[in-house]
């Protein structure tokens, strides 16, 4: 018998947590604040994205972070002359 690769879904896992983290702040702010708040309406935010991302395979939740070396400018001995020719009138 041939076995299955297993399926990686840890990402669903970290979506699903996330998402109940947020709805259980909703709840308290609600319950603490009892009107809607701008903090209220930016877990809500961020609970709607959780639910996207743990509904989609489109999570991209891993952080990559890329890093271009860049030469340091080289000093100039002196300073260069002007391209420009003066206007006679």
């Amino acid at each position: 018998m041939s076995e299955k690769p297993q399926i990686d879904t840890s990402w669903e896992l970290k979506w699903k947590r996330t998402l109940r983290k947020k709805l259980l702040n909703c709840l308290v702010l609600i319950e603490n604040q009892g009107r809607p708040t701008q903090e209220l309406s930016y877990e809500l935010r961020l609970a709607r994205d959780s639910f996207n991302n743990w509904n989609t395979d489109a999570a991209g939740w891993e952080k990559n972070r890329m890093v271009f070396p860049t030469n340091p400018p080289v000093p100039q001995a002196e300073l260069q002359k002007p391209e420009v020719s003066n206007i006679e009138s």
